[in-house]
């Protein structure tokens, strides 16, 4: 099985690639709006992409699906509970997804929004029990994912739904796990991430305040950690929501002279 974790720094955006190169396919999963990056590293490794998943609709950054779907053809994955107008592949709880040796198994984790996932990934040449999970945004390295852009009124429900994938759909994994979150330091979509790229789910259980919380506890830390939203995010919401437009149609700025400046 193929692997490979991109970042933007700043940003702190994680994305990946999922891949076999005996069968030449790949999978992208919550990519960057630059895709050039995963077309050089499929191409290198003798791979084609052939499928994109969003674990949700990112409220920080625009999405890249699009533009990866216009470059190679590959479908976009979401899950049906997102509610999406574009093209789509609807994913849902327990659905598998096959790329060569590397299988992907969904896993529905609502908290950070209603309609989040998490992809358990198992390497088929390994073994048969999933090695690491790609979190999105509910289990960061040292944190977890702010429960509040579905809205103040579904807040109470998301912050009981951010506590039962935590402890009830993660549960069912063993500490050995790796995970990988869609978010590292720098994020908004959080706060306190940690610097480091990856953990494992036992050290995370050891270590995280969030999982050493009774759910009344957990509440009230949510209340008192939770970063404020930056305005810019509901229109981000917006356009991965409805399917950002392509940088090719975008309208160029006008670009002027020097000395006309």
């Amino acid at each position: 099985m193929f692997f490979k974790q991109f970042k933007v720094e700043g940003l702190g955006c994680l994305s990946y690639m999922i891949g076999c190169p005996a069968a030449g396919k790949a999978f992208v999963v919550d990519p960057k709006r630059d895709i050039d990056d995963y077309l050089h590293t499929a191409a290198a490794y003798g791979m084609t992409i052939t499928g994109i998943i969003d674990t949700h609709v990112h409220a920080d950054h625009i999405s890249g699906a699009h533009e990866l779907k216009a470059a190679t053809g590959a479908p976009i994955h979401i899950c049906h509970a997102a509610h999406v107008p574009y093209e789509h592949v609807p994913l849902r709880d327990g659905d598998r997804l096959s790329v060569g040796k590397a299988l992907i198994e969904v896993l529905a984790t609502p908290g950070h929004t209603p309609h989040a996932v998490t992809l358990a990934v198992t390497d088929l040449a390994r073994g048969s029990t999933p090695q690491l999970l790609l979190t999105g945004d509910l289990l960061f390295v040292g944190s977890i994912g702010r429960p509040d852009l579905a809205g103040g009124e579904l807040l109470e429900e998301q912050i009981a739904n951010l506590y039962a994938s935590l402890h009830e759909k993660l549960g069912a994994f063993p500490d050995l796990v790796e995970i990988y979150p869609a978010h590292g330091e720098g994020s908004l979509c959080g706060s306190g991430i940690s610097a480091k790229p990856s953990s494992t789910l036992g050290f995370e259980r050891a270590a995280n305040p969030y999982f050493k919380l009774s759910p009344e506890e957990f509440k009230k830390m949510i209340a008192a950690t939770v970063p404020v939203r930056p305005k810019n995010f509901p229109h981000i919401i917006a356009q991965n929501r409805q399917g950002p437009a392509l940088l090719r149609e975008l309208r160029a700025p006008q670009q002027l002279p020097v000395l006309e400046i």
